[in-house]
């Protein structure tokens, strides 16, 4: 049955719903939960040492299983195992409501989720390669299936509460399971596997790159943790924060989808760039804030500038990594993103929203999209990216 069904669904089809779902399950509960945590008396300390569960886990789990999954070309096979287990997670996510239970279970929920994103980023890319797709294209589902959720979620938790969100996020993981199955493993090309990872390394462009996702995801990862928060700081109701994580999501559309126009248009790094300006105007404009409102047109920013950010990111990634380390490359990129960098987010977020408020956040948050944009520069000027700036334009 399952076979039928993907022989009637073209890969670009596969790509958009798998993504469309797995971003809605996740906006049924992220965008609230740590406003959730707020509401059970948790400090911004103890919220922020939650956070870093999802990180830590990363470096320590998700690269070895992405490993394996290239090795073994086991990646839908562990990206299912790891769907079945988050969705058990879920469903007992909201027994606890004390913080040293919430340890173990936060702890679960990130062992399971850790190795998601990379794995099916790196199905999907390929698959994009594979069949001559605009991976943005695909890519973009996600964040309409999340902003589309994210705001009727808000309006549904204000009216009747949060306490069944983990479980209707559940539900909807296991649907993304069906699709996940559809994903294709791809074939290892042979004229790449002689390609060792230590060769990788000595790739000076996916090392700036590297380097500077290390900065953005840091700002990233302070967004993530206090947005919610600071909207309730500031005076919105539920209801406007899950249209808060909504217009930003929605407003990657665009630049998903052109991202590859914009790319040819003046190349991988200086779209990058211009993704990290987009950031950059958006979190001082955070820091300025005194109204909710100010805070949802600045997420309209922020969405365009992830949006732009995400999806070069992944296509330059793949466009420099053989199809034998497609999976650990880009378990390393997400453990940049999503691993090292709110490690070092989350030590410093609580500390200086507990000390100076959620302003003062936003200013940190700042000042590493500034950073990245330093070294972008710079490995620009030197010629880092001649070869394949000119093989883009």
């Amino acid at each position: 049955m399952l076979i039928k069904i993907q022989n009637s669904l073209s890969p670009l089809v596969r790509g958009s719903l798998y993504y469309a779902i797995f971003w809605s399950a996740i906006a049924i509960y992220a965008p609230f939960i740590n406003v959730y945590f707020a509401q059970l008396g948790f400090s911004g300390r103890q919220i922020s040492l939650l956070s870093t569960f999802p990180p830590l886990l990363s470096l320590l789990i998700a690269m070895p299983l992405a490993a394996l999954a290239d090795r073994r070309r086991w990646r839908v096979r562990i990206l299912s195992g790891a769907l079945i287990g988050f969705s058990l997670t879920l469903l007992i996510a909201n027994l606890p409501r004390t913080f040293p239970a919430w340890v173990m279970v936060a702890w679960l929920m990130a062992a399971f989720i850790c190795p998601i994103v990379p794995l099916s980023d790196s199905l999907i890319a390929r698959m994009s390669i594979r069949h001559n797709l605009n991976y943005g294209s695909m890519r973009l589902w996600g964040s309409f299936g999340f902003a589309a959720t994210a705001v009727a979620c808000g309006a549904l938790w204000q009216r009747i509460g949060t306490d069944s969100m983990f479980i209707v996020s559940s539900l909807v993981v296991i649907l993304t399971l069906f699709f996940a199955n559809m994903l294709e493993e791809g074939e290892i090309s042979t004229n790449k596997q002689a390609v060792s990872l230590r060769e990788i390394g000595r790739d000076t462009g996916f090392m700036v790159i590297l380097l500077a996702s290390f900065l953005i995801g840091a700002a990233l990862q302070l967004s993530v943790i206090f947005d919610g928060i600071y909207m309730s700081y500031l005076g919105g109701t539920s209801m406007l924060i899950g249209v808060m994580f909504g217009v930003s999501a929605l407003h990657e559309l665009p630049t998903m989808h052109y991202n590859r126009v914009i790319i040819r248009r003046i190349g991988g790094p200086k779209t990058l760039l211009l993704s990290y300006s987009l950031l950059l105007t958006a979190y001082i404009g955070y820091a300025l804030a005194w109204h909710p409102w100010i805070l949802l047109l600045m997420t309209a920013m922020k969405g365009l500038g992830f949006g732009l950010f995400i999806v070069t990111t992944i296509y330059l990634v793949n466009e420099r990594t053989p199809d034998n380390w497609a999976a650990t490359v880009q378990s390393m990129i997400n453990a940049s993103i999503f691993g090292l960098s709110p490690l070092l987010a989350a030590a410093i977020g609580g500390e200086i929203y507990d000390r100076w408020g959620p302003s003062a956040v936003y200013g940190c948050s700042s000042l590493f999209v500034g950073l990245a944009g330093v070294v972008m520069v710079v490995a620009m000027a030197r010629g880092v990216f001649a070869e394949l700036g000119d093989k883009e334009n």
